[in-house]
């Protein structure tokens, strides 16, 4: 309603065909006020995005924190990165929820407003991120559950893994249809070095990333 929408089903119809070109609610409603898409008079701005989300959003209620995950990522050896398509106001209440916020240091946190105005799945957002921690992309390992997100991170050079969902059945696809669209999980997709349906198998599937040097190898 901020931005003047007639309706709901307006609203979701044009950020959904801007998301399936961006693939971030951030910039795909920028570009579409560029391109005079939002109706009169209405000015996006990423920040009012950020703040709506993360003070109205219910976090809790729809993600718990796992365990088994968080300490995972406590033993492990890597620099640890988030980068999210998500608003960081967002992004830090998501990792918040999920028990995660302390695990990645805050220069080691990227939201679509470090990047902008590239975000994922452009190159120069993973550019812009390689170049602030200081890495090279073949040695990254990007885990994802897009596959425009993993098929770019493969042709960087990085080891890729394909978060597909608990159930490995067609409601993962219809989930990913709906908040990706055209973005579904893929999991025998060329650019995928490996499958995992839910981040904690991670250390189980791939435990040569916990060792002395870590290393990519599959079990």
């Amino acid at each position: 309603t901020q931005l003047g929408f007639s309706d709901h089903a307006a609203a979701k119809e044009l950020r959904n065909e801007y998301f399936q070109k961006y693939h971030s609610t951030a910039k795909a409603l920028t570009m579409a006020e560029a391109d005079g898409r939002l109706p009169v008079g209405a000015r996006f701005n990423t920040e009012m995005l950020s703040e709506w989300w993360a003070t109205t959003l219910e976090f809790d209620s729809f993600l718990q924190p796992d365990a088994t995950f968080i300490a995972d990522l406590r033993a492990s050896p890597l620099k640890l990165v988030a980068f999210s398509n998500a608003p960081r106001k967002y992004a830090l209440k998501v990792l918040g929820a999920l028990g995660l916020r302390d695990i990645f240091a805050d220069d080691h946190i990227f939201a679509v407003d470090d990047v902008l105005p590239a975000c994922k799945p452009e190159r120069a957002a993973f550019d812009r991120v390689l170049e602030k921690i200081g890495a090279r992309a073949d040695q990254c390992v990007m885990v994802e559950d897009s596959m425009k997100n993993i098929r770019v991170a493969k042709a960087l050079g990085m080891r890729t893994v394909l978060v597909c969902g608990a159930s490995s059945g067609h409601s993962d696809a219809i989930a990913g249809e709906a908040t990706k669209p055209g973005d579904s999980p893929c999991p025998t997709d060329a650019a995928i070095d490996a499958v995992i349906r839910t981040c904690d198998e991670m250390r189980t599937r791939l435990p040569s990333l916990w060792e002395t040097p870590p290393h990519f190898q599959l079990t």
